[in-house]
């Protein structure tokens, strides 16, 4: 056999091998901390994941998941619950203005800031007005993993007029 058969195949990088090491380490945890079906989205989608820098995950626990029996669209709309190259801690998180806009994996949707936080527990902070439940619920140096309520719904920016920056829930039939 030759060079020519096989191409040469750099060895991985530092930086590539400390990802798959946060990343395994960050699904063990949610494995043993009730969000096993978050977990295996992220072994699901291990190859995009493990190109990233960083990444803010935002989970929903096995018992909501399971208790409404919605993981199938969970799972299928993960990327939608994925800041990429953005390590969003709680501190930094809860500093987020209203309004504020955070691009995901899934490239067609984005979620918003709906209620910003820091306003305590009678007004919980909000993204696509689904409640964050646990901040910094799992994290490393480059994976922090926030827990809400239930998935977020897609939202999109209402056109009444051009100075508005209210936001409604998208009812509209998705295409996968």
């Amino acid at each position: 056999m030759t060079t020519l058969s096989f191409p040469f195949l750099p060895p991985p990088t530092v930086a590539f091998a400390a990802t798959r090491f946060m990343l395994k380490d960050v699904m063990a945890r949610l494995r043993t901390g009730g969000f096993s079906l978050v977990a295996l989205a992220m072994r699901v989608k291990y190859p995009d994941l493990a190109e990233l820098k960083s990444m803010t995950i935002f989970a929903i626990s096995d018992m909501s998941i399971f208790g409404v029996g919605i993981g199938h669209e969970y799972v299928r709309n993960f990327g939608f619950h994925i800041v990429p190259n953005r390590l969003l801690m709680a501190s930094e998180l809860v500093k987020l203005d209203t309004n504020t806009e955070l691009l995901t994996m899934d490239k067609v949707g984005k979620l918003v800031v709906t209620t910003a936080g820091g306003n305590g527990p009678l007004v919980p902070m909000r993204i696509n007005y689904v409640k964050v439940k646990n901040l910094d619920l799992v994290y490393n140096n480059r994976v922090v993993v926030h827990g809400l309520s239930t998935p977020f719904p897609r939202i999109r920016h209402r056109k009444d007029d051009d100075n508005s920056q209210e936001f409604q829930i998208d009812s509209r039939p998705k295409k996968y």
